[in-house]
């Protein structure tokens, strides 16, 4: 199998290799039609369907490679593997839901870059396939055998970049010509921030994304939403955010619509946390765990983040952080409960919203209903 060395690796079992062997002779370029990083499309195909692509790049120019190229990929139907053994390596990459978004400049100079090694590599001809089973390079749409019912990826905002900027690029680079520069064009910023341990801004995904969504949406800032929010950021989150960054009185690119730590902690009146504790878990695990087996774990993860901030906070000792809510982390809960100031029924060991919103606020974990 072969990996590219410009991907980060993240390998799909039991396709890479389980799936037969091909001899690559085509590249064919696709949009994935969502906003997703290489590991979100790791993530979804891991998951959810049994199809795949070789690889996937994202607005960033991020590149991840998920089967070698020398193993089949079930992304272009017949040209996945012929019966002489030949087949396609395919690529996919983060667009709008649509796709009907040009690629970024990042994205280009990504494909250019991964269409350079796959030629040197396989000795894939610096053409563009006149016949589905033709050697060379193409975009997904180009020919119905590549595509079971016929596809409009990528849209014709990529499929004119292909012929007048990527191919040319590949072929330029390949012959060790300077790339030509890549085009691009206005519209809402296309890149993301980690705060606090957490991605925001294009392409950005998971409950920290929603949870912006849906806080701009109570201050009245969510015009932008068709649908949503949801926990994929889009182009319209970024405007929404961009209208909130105004309303603060910033501007520039203090104004892009991609948070910065102030405006989110003014946002949402703290930095979340990466770390998540569901209150009802807890409570769950601090009513079922005493009475059960030595070391029952009712929600162990959640209850080890409790545990082990009980332990910093000096009320547990390091060996019962075991995931399992037991009689002395029941007591090490109700000893900090009583450092909080309550008392009686109130100071019982089984955690209560405020307390352990205090104790996540001192310990660095967000805690949900």
């Amino acid at each position: 199998m072969a990996w590219y060395p410009g991907a980060e690796k993240m390998e799909l079992e039991p396709e890479s290799d389980e799936q037969p062997a091909i001899t690559p002779t085509q590249v064919i370029f696709h949009s994935v039609a969502a906003p997703w990083t290489p590991r979100r499309m790791y993530e979804y195909w891991r998951d959810s369907t049994n199809l795949e692509s070789h690889f996937g790049v994202g607005y960033d120019g991020s590149v991840g490679q998920f089967v070698g190229t020398e193993t089949r990929a079930d992304a272009n139907m017949r040209a996945n593997r012929r019966a002489d053994g030949t087949g396609a390596v395919s690529v996919e990459s983060a667009s709008d839901d649509q796709s009907t978004d040009p690629w970024t400049d990042p994205q280009v100079v990504a494909l250019v870059a991964l269409g350079v090694w796959l030629h040197q590599r396989h000795g894939i001809p610096l053409r563009i396939c006149s016949e589905w089973d033709q050697p060379g390079f193409g975009v997904h749409r180009m020919f119905p055998e590549w595509s079971d019912g016929g596809t409009a990826c990528p849209g014709d905002a990529r499929a004119r970049q292909f012929r007048e900027v990527v191919m040319p690029g590949i072929v330029a680079v390949a012959g060790g010509a300077p790339l030509p520069p890549p085009s691009g064009g206005s519209g809402p910023a296309r890149y993301r921030v980690t705060i606090n341990g957490l991605e925001y801004g294009y392409g950005a995904h998971g409950p920290q994304v929603e949870e912006v969504g849906e806080a701009l949406v109570r201050l009245g800032f969510g015009r932008h939403y068709q649908s949503g929010p949801d926990q994929d950021w889009r182009d319209a989150d970024t405007l929404n955010y961009q209208d909130y960054q105004h309303s603060l009185g910033y501007s520039g690119s203090d104004a892009d619509g991609v948070p910065g730590e102030g405006s989110l902690r003014r946002l949402l009146g703290r930095l979340p946390s990466p770390q998540r504790v569901s209150l009802a878990h807890v409570v769950a695990a601090a009513r079922t765990d005493p009475g059960a087996e030595q070391g029952h774990q009712t929600y162990g993860g959640e209850v080890r983040i409790v545990e082990q901030a009980l332990a910093d906070e000096g009320f547990l000792e390091q060996r019962w952080v075991d995931g399992s809510l037991g009689t002395r982390t029941v007591q090490a809960y109700a000893a900090f409960q009583r450092s909080l100031g309550y008392s009686g029924d109130d100071a019982n060991g089984i955690p209560g919203q405020r307390s352990l919103q205090a104790l996540g606020q001192r310990r660095g974990f967000d805690v949900t209903d």
